[in-house]
């Protein structure tokens, strides 16, 4: 919603928008949307975000720029950090061509059950993303529990008779 405020008030917010990020030292660039159809656009729209934390944080906090209500906290930017850093590496794996196998997809999906496991990790998470965390595992169970008849699963992992 920030990158739609701020492409569509081309008098006020986006010369500010662009004049935020030269002053941080950033190529001048639009916040990418967040596109339902494209399953890596929330990664790419974080990790952008992150990176243009100072920017997003000089505008949001301008009072008259009305977009007070876009504005994150320590915490809100905590948790990006999260998400970007749990699942940053997934979204890269699955976006090569080469490695979209059963024989490479088991493993990545078991790695990413360990993951979304809270007690397998040793870094703490925010309360926020372990109840993300939570949601994805029951996610993962209902795609595992199909993947488990399919006779292509069975074969890859050795068991069909």
């Amino acid at each position: 919603q920030l990158a739609f405020a701020i492409i569509h008030s081309t008098t006020i917010t986006l010369p500010t928008w662009q004049l935020a990020c030269k002053s941080h030292g950033l190529p001048v660039c639009l916040i990418p949307c967040d596109i339902v159809t494209h399953w890596n656009s929330t990664c790419t729209m974080i990790s952008f975000a992150i990176k243009y934390q100072l920017p997003i944080d000089a505008i949001t906090a301008d009072k008259s720029m009305k977009l007070r209500k876009y504005e994150l906290d320590n915490d809100e930017w905590k948790i990006l950090e999260d998400l970007v850093h749990t699942f940053k590496h997934a979204t890269l794996f699955y976006s090569q061509d080469t490695v979209l196998t059963i024989a490479n997809i088991i493993p990545s999906m078991d790695r990413i059950d360990e993951v979304l496991h809270p007690k397998s990790s040793t870094q703490t998470y925010h309360p926020a993303i372990q109840a993300v965390m939570q949601l994805g595992k029951a996610t993962m169970n209902r795609y595992y529990s199909k993947t488990d008849l399919s006779n292509i699963h069975q074969i890859a992992m050795g068991m069909f008779v």
